[in-house]
This record gives C-alpha cells, structure tokens and sequence, in this order.
C-alpha cells in the first residue's frame, strides 16, 4: 500500500466494516478535476477486487465504486483502460498497477486509442 497522504480515517473504517482491506492506494494532490483524490484497488473477502476514489472538496470526503466492465481479448481491454482513464479519470499510474503492466505501456495505449 503507498499512501503519501493520510486516508480520512472514517473512510477507513467504512472499507473494514465491509470486510475489505486496501491492496494498492495512489494519491494525487491534484486529480483531473482539481481535488485531493485517492485511488484504491481493495481486495474483498471472497477475493474480489473493488475500485474506489476518494475525493476532498475540502467541505466534505465522498467515495465512489468505479466499475470494471469484462473484457475477452486485448482490444476490450484496450478499450476498458481508455474508458477508465477518460470516463472516470482514473490515473495512469493506478490503471498500470490494476491491470499488471507499465505505466508507458497505458499511456501508449491511451494514445493508440485517441488515434483511432
């Protein structure tokens, strides 16, 4: 777990309520939209992986599930990073840990994609 910043304590503790505990955690200082934000892959106690963000409006911290869609073969894969990445702002970094392989390799094929 690479938390540069503390997680609100009370967000953490709603993610042990539930059983879940955090696998991999990015935090950006300054997410796509301008806010604190952390990224969180949390691993569940049927071994299920959830994706959550945590973001600070500075007036209040809200969590939201991210949804992965299901994908057979490369080119749905491509296309769920590009998704991920563009829909629900998800960073580079944090997709390259969540689907096992290097930050250059997403970013290519985010640019791959944008070409097409």
């Amino acid at each position: 777990m690479q938390i540069q910043q503390p997680l609100d304590a009370a967000i953490q503790k709603e993610i042990a309520a539930k059983g879940g505990t955090i696998e991999f955690c990015l935090y950006n200082p300054r997410s796509k939209i301008g806010v604190r934000a952390w990224e969180l892959k949390i691993k569940m106690p049927d071994g299920k992986l959830k994706i959550a963000i945590v973001r600070d409006y500075d007036f209040e911290m809200s969590m939201e599930e991210i949804q992965i869609k299901h994908f057979k073969n490369r080119a749905e894969r491509n296309a769920e990073i590009c998704r991920l990445y563009y829909e629900q702002g998800l960073s580079q970094v944090f997709l390259a840990n969540l689907f096992n392989m290097s930050q250059p390799s997403v970013s290519l094929i985010i640019k791959q994609m944008k070409a097409q």
